[in-house]
């Protein structure tokens, strides 16, 4: 009796109409993640509360809506967050993001008893956690140690926020978030380099937040 090496089995396989198929919904699933993830990630969910974090990168634009939108009364308590400039020329006199929209509002007419910066050190990794970590210090020094708040910041970069932010304060607060327009097309982000990059970034960056980090 000889020693066999192979053996014959049957097998199915796609048929041309199979693939068809196959390569359709992949194509539709595909397009699905196209147009909605910009949305999932910028999401907008604001609570109702007097306590608003602002995040260290957002435009002077921002902060004017913000003005706006909260008609700076005298409830409002600002934190104003941010790591250290890259560059002092972005920001002449300013150390770091936190002092510098601070002074922002200040000069767009916000009481100053009622706006305090929360400089983080300069910090190359996890930097929203601990941002997030220096602000619920800076609240707790106000006298602040449970509640509600809203987290201002920019397109994107509004879904991992709120979700770091959960995790530093825990359950003792509730966070939410107000999320303004990115510059690009929201609604065509693939068709410039800048919604690309933004996109495809904070997906990723997303994705390991809440898969890997866990402080």
């Amino acid at each position: 009796m000889g020693i066999r090496l192979t053996v014959v089995k049957k097998a199915k396989r796609l048929t041309l109409v199979g693939w068809l198929l196959l390569v359709s919904l992949l194509a539709g699933l595909f397009f699905i993640w196209m147009v909605s993830i910009h949305d999932f990630l910028a999401v907008n969910q604001p609570e109702k509360t007097h306590i608003w974090i602002i995040e260290g990168y957002v435009a002077d634009s921002v902060l004017d809506s913000v003005k706006m939108m909260t008609g700076f009364n005298d409830s409002l308590v600002f934190i104003c967050a941010g790591l250290p400039v890259d560059k002092n020329f972005l920001c002449p006199g300013f150390s770091d993001y936190a002092t510098y929209n601070a002074g922002v509002l200040i000069a767009k007419g916000m009481d100053s008893t009622q706006v305090f910066a929360a400089p983080t050190e300069l910090i190359h990794s996890d930097r929203t956690y601990t941002t997030a970590l220096t602000v619920k210090k800076k609240l707790k020094s106000l006298g602040y140690t449970s509640g509600k708040f809203n987290i201002v910041c920019t397109g994107t970069h509004a879904r991992r926020s709120l979700l770091l932010y959960r995790k530093a304060f825990k359950s003792e607060w509730e966070a939410g978030v107000v999320s303004f327009p990115d510059q690009f097309d929201q609604g065509a982000w693939w068709r410039s380099s800048e919604g690309a990059r933004a996109v495809l970034y904070e997906m990723f960056a997303y994705l390991y937040c809440a898969i890997f980090f866990h402080p």
